[in-house]
């Protein structure tokens, strides 16, 4: 098989040519960050660098717990409610009340 037969497929214009070049570009981008990187750690040394990116991190993990509170008082929230309704449709008088348990019943049956 020649050379030009195997590299067919990578020929400027087709598919896969396409998916070379953005790679290219990617690993080059990469390459240039790492450069970066080190040039940092060369000037101020590995603590400060080091010391930056755990502040970072800490910084990150502090947004995560709230987030996770305000979701965990949001599902309280929601949870209350619903005990709420289910208490007020328990609890509806007459034959509108009949009426309302009736159709949540065959709500929680399909659901």
């Amino acid at each position: 098989m020649s050379r030009d037969r195997r590299q067919g497929a990578a020929r400027k214009g087709s598919p896969r040519s396409g998916n070379l070049v953005s790679e290219v570009a990617r690993l080059s981008r990469e390459l240039d960050e790492c450069r970066a990187k080190l040039k940092q750690i060369e000037q101020q040394g590995i603590a400060k660098v080091t010391a930056r990116r755990l502040a970072a991190l800490e910084e990150g993990q502090q947004i995560a717990r709230g987030q996770a509170v305000d979701a965990a008082l949001a599902k309280s929230k929601a949870e209350a409610e619903l005990r709420a309704l289910r208490k007020a449709i328990a609890e509806a008088p007459g034959p509108l009340g009949w009426l309302i348990r009736k159709a949540a019943g065959r709500l929680r049956i399909g659901g």
